[in-house]
This record gives structure tokens, sequence and C-alpha cells, in this order.
């Protein structure tokens, strides 16, 4: 090989050396650019993927299936006396014509409690139900929406979100629904022989303002520091024991179709 031959050789060498490398640098600085492009449009969007957290009812929570199954049995004892049946039949008698009717047609719930407001907040009057199903062997919330007539589940047909979650002064040991299933079997004796219960006797399974209503301690109670004050009227208000002034309160959010629990009362009188 002569002199000419090795110089053109080196020379076609470093040409296509020198294409390679101004070929592969424009390829590096788009991806990079994509890259922070599409972290600056996640951070974008995060906020408006944020979702309430939700609760599910103890009841059908796998993580407390064997404290609901203990509860299921004791309440199923009740049942079985007969003790549910009876104030059920005490207090379907007063019900509206379609009110009775249901109930009839859904022979598994015994109703063991009930109010009425304006829960859904559309200027009607709205009704809820604390019932014992014989089915299912637990306690139950049932919300009837007068605007729109349909009958709705707390926690299967209209959710929950606890806005106290975070809060270092709630201390409720399980959902709404099973709080007062445990109460409820507390009081075993006492609804034996007065045919009745706490829920009843005291008119405390309500709807009202809390704001403005003297059973309610705002300040010594756990209240959502988000939750405005002239916000509170038609709230649910569930009482959670027959010896203290122990409340759940949820109030309705119509932009979000979930019930806020806002308010909780634990303490003695």
């Amino acid at each position: 090989m002569n002199l000419q031959t090795i110089f053109l050789y080196l020379l076609l060498f470093g040409f296509a050396s020198c294409q390679q490398t101004s070929q592969s640098n424009p390829q590096a600085i788009p991806a990079k650019d994509s890259m922070v492009n599409n972290q600056s449009q996640q951070v974008n969007e995060s906020p408006q993927a944020v979702k309430p957290l939700l609760d599910t009812s103890t009841y059908a929570n796998p993580r407390f299936n064997k404290i609901a199954n203990q509860q299921r049995k004791q309440l199923v004892k009740l049942a079985d006396e007969g003790l549910f049946e009876k104030l059920h039949l005490k207090l379907q008698a007063d019900l509206a014509e379609e009110q009775k009717n249901y109930f009839e047609t859904h022979a598994n719930l015994n109703i063991l409690a009930r109010t009425k407001g304006d829960i859904f907040e559309n200027k009607g009057n709205d009704l809820a139900y604390i019932v014992y199903d014989k089915e299912k062997y637990q306690i139950e919330i049932l919300l009837f929406d007068q605007k729109n007539k349909r009958f709705k589940t707390l926690y299967r047909d209209v959710q929950v979100s606890n806005l106290l979650r975070q809060s270092d002064c709630y201390y409720a040991n399980g959902t709404v629904d099973y709080n007062i299933g445990a109460e409820l079997i507390y009081q075993e004796d006492y609804i034996r022989s007065s045919q009745s219960n706490y829920l009843i006797d005291e008119n405390t399974f309500l709807i009202d303002n809390i704001s403005t209503n003297n059973i309610f301690d705002l300040k010594r109670g756990c209240l959502s520091r988000d939750f405005p004050t002239n916000a509170m009227a038609n709230t649910l208000c569930i009482p959670t024991s027959s010896v203290y002034a122990n409340y759940q309160c949820l109030k309705y959010n119509k932009t979000k179709a979930v019930f806020e629990i806002y308010f909780s009362q634990e303490f003695a009188d």
C-alpha cells in the first residue's frame, strides 16, 4: 500500500467519524427536553388528579372481617329474640304510605331509628333511617332522597369522605354504621326491657345546624379546620353513645357527591 492510498484511507475514516458524532448529538438534546416537559406536565396536572379519601364501611373492609363477623353474631342474637322487629313495627306504623310500602317490599330491613330534614340540600324533606339488615346481619344507614325519589345506603350507594382522618383529635374506632351496632349491643338489656333504644328516646339522631345547637361543642369537639361555620346547616348527626354526648356529623357535598364527616364529638357530658 503506497503513501497516497494510506492518506486517502485516513481521510475517509476521519470524515465518517465526524458525521456519526454530528448525528448522535442532536438526538440526545430533544430526549432530555421531552423528559423535562413531561415532568412539568405531571406537576401541572397533579392538583386536578387529587381525589377525596373515601371510607369503606367496617363491614365491607377485608381488614376488619374478624371484628365485623363477631359483631354480626351478636346482632343476630338480638334479632332472633325479636327485639329489632318490635322496634321496626312501632316506627313503621307512622310512616307515609310510600315509605311504608318500601319497607314492606324490603322485609329484610328493620327500622331502628329515623329522622328527617334537607339532607341532600334540594329544599326537600329527605329521610334518614338506621336499619338492621337481616340478610347481611349488619347495621346500615339508609337515606331517602325526596327530590329524586331514591333510597341510598351510606358507604355503598353514596360515598363518605372523612375530613378528620388526619386530625389529632379524631379517635373513632370503625365507621359510623359499625359504631352504632356496637352501641346497640351494649344496650341489649335496655332494649329488651324498654322495647326502645337510645336513638329513639333522646331524639339524638337528627339533621340540624350544629353551629347553633348547644348539644354540640365545636371548641372541644374535633372540627375540620377547612369547614366553614356558615355551611353547617342540614348536617346529619349520628350519636354513637347512649351514655356520653358522642356524635359523628356528616354533611352532603353536592359538588363532589359525597358525604363528608367534618365534626366528631367524643367525650363525656
